[in-house]
């Protein structure tokens, strides 16, 4: 093969992968400090999901308190909290949840988090398609715990995503503890395959 044959294979070769290559990560649409929570409503947490309207219908919290992992699972959802907590009716219902490590008890105040960092806690929404579940995740957010009634997390949340259609929610929130020691796997469980989610 001639040099020049070469030369335009190996374009050629790099010009398909560069097509097949994954588009960059968006940046969330704000940033964490940009986030007034003072000014979010005091109205249920809601927002814009994929271009598609979010509205939370219930909110809850689990704890898991396994040697290793243990985290507290703050959930907004669609529908309203299933047998195991991890499930939700109606099962289709979309989540936006915030996951934090390492603790089982939130404290009192304000935390924020911009992508990429994990700590301390995480962000992510997911979405039933085509008979499995798909989600997004690294976003910005600010979180307020405003009162810890027992059982309670009542507070404020601002969150954006960097998807394609910068989703965002905020409001407010009073969520319920929801108690299932059966309940050991991630945010959803079942038959559906999940894809995009953390390892529970």
């Amino acid at each position: 093969m001639s040099p020049r044959a070469v030369l335009l294979a190996a374009v050629a070769c790099a010009s398909l992968a560069a097509c097949h290559r994954a588009p960059p990560r968006r940046p969330p649409a704000m940033r964490s400090q940009a986030m007034d929570l003072s000014a979010v409503p005091p109205t249920p947490v809601a927002g814009s999901l994929r271009g598609q309207a979010f509205r939370t219908v219930e909110a809850w919290y689990r704890v898991v308190r396994m040697p290793g992992r243990e985290r507290v699972d703050l959930i907004f959802s669609e529908g309203r909290a299933g047998r195991l907590c991890a499930e939700s009716t109606p099962e289709l219902a979309r989540h936006v949840w915030v996951r934090f490590p390492g603790v089982t008890q939130l404290a009192l105040g304000t935390q924020r988090i911009d992508p990429p960092a994990q700590t301390p806690f995480s962000v992510h929404y997911e979405w039933a398609e085509h008979d499995k579940w798909s989600g997004h995740g690294g976003g910005s957010a600010a979180i307020a715990v405003e009162a810890l009634p027992p059982g309670t997390i009542v507070g404020r949340a601002k969150i954006c995503f960097g998807d394609a259609t910068q989703s965002c929610v905020a409001g407010a929130f009073r969520a319920q503890e929801c108690r299932n020691e059966l309940d050991i796997d991630g945010p959803r469980s079942g038959i559906r395959q999940r894809e995009g989610a953390p390892a529970p």
